[in-house]
């Protein structure tokens, strides 16, 4: 092989590379997911993915422990048997922020309401790792219909 077939082919695979590692770190995360800079913002994303629906965004601002994705799949499923006339209005919804409340600095509660339906929650944000993540199981274990 001659030193300039070499040098293109080293080219192509270099280039190849790159293109394969932008595909794999594109996959990773959805469309407009940013990694919270601080519980506030780690408490609205996830309440704004949740009333825009999109479940997958949502449960990457998630605690990573098994309690708390079980607990996140049953209200993705209850929430997913809503009416759709529910979903859309809670899509259109504002997000209001009560109270902020910083407990530690690995821990925040939020209280929360949305213009739709206007019920006070609190949502309990965590330091996990370096990432704030929503310990769902705080806000919603107790409250979701035993049986689908």
């Amino acid at each position: 092989m001659t030193k300039k077939a070499k040098e293109m082919t080293n080219r192509f695979f270099t280039f190849f590379a790159g293109c394969l590692l932008f595909i794999v770190s594109s996959c990773k995360q959805p469309e407009g997911f940013l990694e919270p800079e601080d519980p506030l913002d780690a408490g609205r994303e996830f309440v704004r993915a949740v009333l825009d629906g999109d479940f997958e965004k949502a449960s990457l601002y998630v605690c990573e422990n098994d309690e708390d994705k079980e607990i996140f799949e049953r209200y993705e499923v209850y929430m997913k048997k809503q009416p759709k006339t529910e979903r859309l209005n809670l899509k259109s919804a504002s997000i209001i922020i009560n109270k902020v409340e910083k407990l530690s600095d690995t821990v925040t509660i939020i209280n929360f309401s949305n213009s739709h339906t206007m019920k006070p929650t609190d949502l309990k944000i965590l330091k996990q790792s370096d990432a704030w993540k929503v310990d769902f199981s705080y806000t919603f274990s107790g409250n979701l219909p035993v049986n689908d």
